[in-house]
Protein backbone atom coordinates (compact mmCIF):
# COMPACT_ATOMS: atom_id res chain seq x y z
CA UNK A 1 0.00 0.00 0.00
CA UNK A 2 2.89 2.37 -0.68
CA UNK A 3 0.64 4.74 -2.63
CA UNK A 4 -2.37 4.54 -0.34
CA UNK A 5 -3.24 7.66 1.60
CA UNK A 6 -3.53 5.97 5.00
CA UNK A 7 -1.43 8.07 7.37
CA UNK A 8 1.18 6.38 9.54
CA UNK A 9 1.53 7.93 12.99
CA UNK A 10 3.49 7.49 16.17
CA UNK A 11 0.41 8.75 18.00
CA UNK A 12 -2.70 9.84 16.13
CA UNK A 13 -2.14 13.24 14.53
CA UNK A 14 1.57 13.32 15.39
CA UNK A 15 4.58 12.47 13.24
CA UNK A 16 7.05 12.46 16.11
CA UNK A 17 7.36 9.98 18.95
CA UNK A 18 5.81 11.06 22.24
CA UNK A 19 7.82 13.84 23.90
CA UNK A 20 9.24 11.91 26.83
CA UNK A 21 11.84 9.25 27.56
CA UNK A 22 9.19 6.67 28.51
CA UNK A 23 9.17 3.37 26.66
CA UNK A 24 5.36 3.44 26.71
CA UNK A 25 2.72 6.13 26.34
CA UNK A 26 -0.55 6.32 28.28
CA UNK A 27 -3.53 8.62 27.95
CA UNK A 28 -7.26 8.53 28.42
CA UNK A 29 -9.45 8.16 25.34
CA UNK A 30 -10.87 11.63 25.99
CA UNK A 31 -7.45 13.30 26.07
CA UNK A 32 -6.88 12.84 22.34
CA UNK A 33 -10.29 11.97 20.90
CA UNK A 34 -11.98 15.12 22.21
CA UNK A 35 -9.51 17.20 20.18
CA UNK A 36 -10.66 15.41 17.02
CA UNK A 37 -14.40 15.61 17.79
CA UNK A 38 -14.31 12.04 19.12
CA UNK A 39 -13.44 10.53 15.75
CA UNK A 40 -10.02 8.98 15.08
CA UNK A 41 -9.72 8.54 11.31
CA UNK A 42 -8.24 5.31 9.90
CA UNK A 43 -4.46 5.19 10.25
CA UNK A 44 -1.73 2.77 11.23
CA UNK A 45 1.50 2.50 13.21
CA UNK A 46 4.56 0.79 11.72
CA UNK A 47 6.21 -0.56 14.87
CA UNK A 48 3.77 0.22 17.65
CA UNK A 49 1.13 -1.88 19.37
CA UNK A 50 -1.84 -0.36 21.16
CA UNK A 51 -4.08 -1.63 23.95
CA UNK A 52 -7.46 0.08 24.18
CA UNK A 53 -9.54 -0.44 27.32
CA UNK A 54 -13.11 0.87 27.15
CA UNK A 55 -15.07 0.91 30.41
CA UNK A 56 -18.31 2.69 29.43
CA UNK A 57 -19.90 4.69 26.65
CA UNK A 58 -20.50 4.08 22.94
CA UNK A 59 -17.74 3.21 20.50
CA UNK A 60 -17.21 2.05 16.94
CA UNK A 61 -14.05 0.51 15.49
CA UNK A 62 -12.83 0.46 11.91
CA UNK A 63 -10.48 -2.42 11.09
CA UNK A 64 -9.18 -2.28 7.53
CA UNK A 65 -12.38 -1.24 5.71
CA UNK A 66 -15.05 -2.61 8.07
CA UNK A 67 -16.69 -0.46 10.77
CA UNK A 68 -18.51 -2.18 13.63
CA UNK A 69 -19.84 -1.17 17.05
CA UNK A 70 -17.84 -2.04 20.15
CA UNK A 71 -19.94 -3.16 23.08
CA UNK A 72 -18.46 -1.70 26.24
CA UNK A 73 -16.88 -2.73 28.52
CA UNK A 74 -14.27 -4.33 26.31
CA UNK A 75 -10.57 -4.42 25.57
CA UNK A 76 -8.93 -4.33 22.14
CA UNK A 77 -5.42 -4.95 20.93
CA UNK A 78 -4.21 -3.28 17.70
CA UNK A 79 -1.00 -4.78 16.28
CA UNK A 80 1.53 -2.88 14.14
CA UNK A 81 0.53 -2.01 10.56
CA UNK A 82 -3.17 -2.78 11.09
CA UNK A 83 -5.35 -0.03 9.61
CA UNK A 84 -7.70 1.10 12.35
CA UNK A 85 -9.87 4.01 13.43
CA UNK A 86 -12.42 4.78 16.12
CA UNK A 87 -15.51 6.85 16.80
CA UNK A 88 -16.47 7.50 20.42
CA UNK A 89 -19.37 9.11 22.20
CA UNK A 90 -18.38 12.11 24.36
CA UNK A 91 -19.24 10.14 27.51
CA UNK A 92 -16.72 7.41 26.66
CA UNK A 93 -14.58 6.29 29.61
CA UNK A 94 -11.45 4.50 28.51
CA UNK A 95 -7.68 4.23 28.32
CA UNK A 96 -5.06 3.61 25.64
CA UNK A 97 -1.51 2.36 26.08
CA UNK A 98 0.96 2.53 23.18
CA UNK A 99 4.19 0.55 23.23
CA UNK A 100 6.94 -0.40 20.76
CA UNK A 101 6.49 -3.89 19.37
CA UNK A 102 9.94 -5.06 20.49
CA UNK A 103 8.88 -4.57 24.10
CA UNK A 104 6.52 -7.56 23.82
CA UNK A 105 9.45 -9.98 23.66
CA UNK A 106 11.10 -8.37 26.66
CA UNK A 107 7.98 -8.30 28.83
CA UNK A 108 7.06 -11.88 27.93
CA UNK A 109 10.58 -13.30 27.89
CA UNK A 110 9.55 -15.94 30.44
CA UNK A 111 6.43 -16.85 28.45
CA UNK A 112 7.45 -16.90 24.76
CA UNK A 113 4.54 -19.24 24.02
CA UNK A 114 2.15 -16.31 24.54
CA UNK A 115 3.68 -13.93 22.00
CA UNK A 116 1.89 -15.33 18.96
CA UNK A 117 -1.46 -14.55 20.57
CA UNK A 118 -0.62 -10.84 20.40
CA UNK A 119 0.08 -10.73 16.66
CA UNK A 120 -3.49 -10.23 15.43
CA UNK A 121 -6.08 -7.56 16.13
CA UNK A 122 -8.17 -8.73 19.08
CA UNK A 123 -11.43 -7.52 20.63
CA UNK A 124 -12.63 -9.08 23.86
CA UNK A 125 -15.99 -8.31 25.47
CA UNK A 126 -15.87 -7.97 29.25
CA UNK A 127 -19.55 -7.68 30.15
CA UNK A 128 -19.74 -11.38 30.96
CA UNK A 129 -16.41 -11.54 32.80
CA UNK A 130 -16.81 -9.69 36.09
CA UNK A 131 -13.47 -10.87 37.45
CA UNK A 132 -11.59 -9.94 34.28
CA UNK A 133 -13.28 -6.55 34.13
CA UNK A 134 -12.44 -5.69 37.73
CA UNK A 135 -8.84 -6.83 37.28
CA UNK A 136 -8.34 -4.75 34.14
CA UNK A 137 -10.06 -1.68 35.60
CA UNK A 138 -7.76 -1.91 38.60
CA UNK A 139 -4.65 -2.40 36.47
CA UNK A 140 -5.42 0.52 34.19
CA UNK A 141 -6.27 2.77 37.14
CA UNK A 142 -2.94 1.89 38.76
CA UNK A 143 -1.15 2.37 35.43
CA UNK A 144 -2.71 5.81 35.01
CA UNK A 145 -1.74 6.90 38.52
CA UNK A 146 1.80 5.58 38.24
CA UNK A 147 2.28 7.09 34.77
CA UNK A 148 1.36 10.53 36.13
CA UNK A 149 3.73 10.22 39.09
CA UNK A 150 7.44 10.83 39.42
CA UNK A 151 8.10 8.34 42.21
CA UNK A 152 11.23 6.19 42.34
CA UNK A 153 10.72 2.85 40.61
CA UNK A 154 8.00 4.27 38.37
CA UNK A 155 9.29 2.48 35.24
CA UNK A 156 9.46 -0.85 37.09
CA UNK A 157 5.84 -0.57 38.21
CA UNK A 158 4.67 0.43 34.74
CA UNK A 159 6.43 -2.53 33.12
CA UNK A 160 5.09 -4.94 35.75
CA UNK A 161 1.53 -3.73 35.26
CA UNK A 162 1.87 -3.83 31.48
CA UNK A 163 3.27 -7.37 31.60
CA UNK A 164 0.26 -8.54 33.62
CA UNK A 165 -2.15 -6.89 31.19
CA UNK A 166 -0.38 -8.49 28.22
CA UNK A 167 -0.43 -11.92 29.84
CA UNK A 168 -4.15 -11.54 30.54
CA UNK A 169 -4.75 -10.53 26.91
CA UNK A 170 -2.66 -13.37 25.52
CA UNK A 171 -4.34 -15.96 27.71
CA UNK A 172 -7.79 -14.70 26.78
CA UNK A 173 -6.94 -14.75 23.07
CA UNK A 174 -5.15 -18.12 23.12
CA UNK A 175 -7.16 -21.28 22.36
CA UNK A 176 -6.89 -24.18 24.75
CA UNK A 177 -3.70 -26.04 23.77
CA UNK A 178 -5.67 -29.27 23.81
CA UNK A 179 -7.44 -28.22 20.62
CA UNK A 180 -4.09 -28.48 18.79
CA UNK A 181 -4.53 -25.14 17.07
CA UNK A 182 -0.81 -24.51 17.33
CA UNK A 183 0.14 -27.84 15.76
CA UNK A 184 2.31 -28.22 12.66
CA UNK A 185 -0.67 -27.62 10.38
CA UNK A 186 -1.46 -24.31 12.08
CA UNK A 187 2.19 -23.33 11.80
CA UNK A 188 2.11 -24.20 8.10
CA UNK A 189 -0.90 -21.93 7.61
CA UNK A 190 0.83 -19.10 9.48
CA UNK A 191 3.89 -19.45 7.26
CA UNK A 192 1.68 -19.60 4.17
CA UNK A 193 0.04 -16.30 5.17
CA UNK A 194 3.49 -14.73 5.60
CA UNK A 195 4.45 -15.85 2.09
CA UNK A 196 1.17 -14.57 0.67
CA UNK A 197 1.85 -11.14 2.20
CA UNK A 198 5.19 -11.03 0.39
CA UNK A 199 4.11 -12.37 -3.00
CA UNK A 200 0.37 -11.90 -3.55
CA UNK A 201 0.91 -9.16 -6.16
CA UNK A 202 3.10 -11.50 -8.22
CA UNK A 203 0.37 -14.06 -8.97
CA UNK A 204 2.60 -16.98 -8.08
CA UNK A 205 1.19 -20.50 -8.63
CA UNK A 206 0.28 -22.71 -5.69
CA UNK A 207 3.32 -24.85 -6.52
CA UNK A 208 5.57 -21.89 -5.68
CA UNK A 209 4.13 -21.57 -2.17
CA UNK A 210 4.12 -25.32 -1.65
CA UNK A 211 7.78 -25.51 -2.63
CA UNK A 212 8.65 -22.72 -0.17
CA UNK A 213 6.88 -24.67 2.57
CA UNK A 214 8.46 -28.00 1.67
CA UNK A 215 5.16 -29.72 0.86
CA UNK A 216 3.26 -30.70 -2.27
CA UNK A 217 0.47 -28.49 -3.69
CA UNK A 218 -2.02 -31.19 -2.68
CA UNK A 219 -0.74 -31.16 0.91
CA UNK A 220 -0.92 -27.38 1.06
CA UNK A 221 -4.49 -27.37 -0.23
CA UNK A 222 -5.46 -30.09 2.23
CA UNK A 223 -3.96 -28.12 5.13
CA UNK A 224 -5.77 -24.93 4.08
CA UNK A 225 -9.12 -26.69 3.82
CA UNK A 226 -8.57 -28.48 7.13
CA UNK A 227 -7.71 -25.32 9.05
CA UNK A 228 -9.67 -22.61 7.26
CA UNK A 229 -12.28 -24.36 5.15
CA UNK A 230 -10.88 -22.61 2.07
CA UNK A 231 -8.46 -23.59 -0.67
CA UNK A 232 -4.94 -22.21 -0.91
CA UNK A 233 -5.94 -20.21 -3.98
CA UNK A 234 -8.93 -18.74 -2.14
CA UNK A 235 -6.65 -17.50 0.66
CA UNK A 236 -4.42 -15.77 -1.89
CA UNK A 237 -7.49 -14.19 -3.45
CA UNK A 238 -8.64 -13.07 0.01
CA UNK A 239 -5.37 -11.16 0.44
CA UNK A 240 -5.72 -9.57 -3.01
CA UNK A 241 -9.25 -8.47 -2.17
CA UNK A 242 -8.16 -7.04 1.17
CA UNK A 243 -5.53 -4.93 -0.56
CA UNK A 244 -8.03 -3.90 -3.23
CA UNK A 245 -10.49 -2.75 -0.55
CA UNK A 246 -7.73 -0.84 1.24
CA UNK A 247 -6.65 0.98 -1.90
CA UNK A 248 -10.20 1.77 -2.94
CA UNK A 249 -11.09 3.05 0.52
CA UNK A 250 -7.94 4.95 1.46
CA UNK A 251 -6.08 5.95 -1.72
CA UNK A 252 -6.73 8.37 -4.57
CA UNK A 253 -5.58 5.86 -7.19
CA UNK A 254 -8.05 5.26 -9.99
CA UNK A 255 -9.40 1.75 -10.58
CA UNK A 256 -7.08 1.13 -13.53
CA UNK A 257 -4.00 1.96 -11.43
CA UNK A 258 -5.23 -0.18 -8.54
CA UNK A 259 -5.71 -3.11 -10.92
CA UNK A 260 -2.14 -2.60 -12.15
CA UNK A 261 -0.78 -2.34 -8.58
CA UNK A 262 -2.34 -5.72 -7.80
CA UNK A 263 -0.92 -7.45 -10.84
CA UNK A 264 -3.98 -7.38 -13.10
CA UNK A 265 -3.26 -6.72 -16.78
CA UNK A 266 -6.90 -5.99 -17.53
CA UNK A 267 -9.04 -3.56 -15.52
CA UNK A 268 -12.23 -5.26 -16.70
CA UNK A 269 -11.01 -8.58 -15.33
CA UNK A 270 -10.12 -6.90 -12.03
CA UNK A 271 -13.61 -5.39 -11.83
CA UNK A 272 -15.24 -8.79 -12.45
CA UNK A 273 -12.91 -10.45 -9.92
CA UNK A 274 -13.80 -7.85 -7.29
CA UNK A 275 -17.54 -7.80 -7.97
CA UNK A 276 -17.81 -11.59 -7.90
CA UNK A 277 -16.97 -11.71 -4.19
CA UNK A 278 -17.88 -8.22 -2.97
CA UNK A 279 -21.24 -7.95 -4.67
CA UNK A 280 -20.44 -4.56 -6.19
CA UNK A 281 -17.96 -3.01 -8.61
CA UNK A 282 -14.76 -1.35 -7.36
CA UNK A 283 -16.20 2.09 -8.11
CA UNK A 284 -19.41 1.28 -6.24
CA UNK A 285 -17.40 0.00 -3.26
CA UNK A 286 -15.38 3.24 -3.15
CA UNK A 287 -18.56 5.31 -3.19
CA UNK A 288 -20.25 3.11 -0.58
CA UNK A 289 -17.24 3.23 1.75
CA UNK A 290 -17.05 7.01 1.50
CA UNK A 291 -20.71 7.34 2.43
CA UNK A 292 -20.43 4.84 5.29
CA UNK A 293 -17.42 6.64 6.77
CA UNK A 294 -19.25 9.97 6.64
CA UNK A 295 -22.29 8.50 8.35
CA UNK A 296 -20.46 6.59 11.12
CA UNK A 297 -22.22 7.31 14.45
CA UNK A 298 -20.24 9.51 16.78
CA UNK A 299 -18.32 11.17 13.96
CA UNK A 300 -18.28 14.86 13.15
CA UNK A 301 -21.10 16.33 11.13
Amino acid sequence: MDDASVPTYKLFGEKEIWPSSDLVHYETIAARSSIYEWKIAPHRHDNLLQIVMLEAGDAWITLETVTEPLATPCIALIPPRAIHGFSFSPNLVGHIVTLPHFLIAELLHLAPELRDSLKAATRLALAGDAAGLELLKSQFARFSAEYASARPGRACILMALLAEILVWLARAATPDPRDAERDRFRQRIDRFHELIDKHFREWRPISFYANQLGVSPAQLNATCRRKTGRSAQALIHDRLLLEARRLLAYSDLDVTRIAYELGFDDQAYFSRFFARTQGMTPSAFRKFHGQAAAETPGGPA
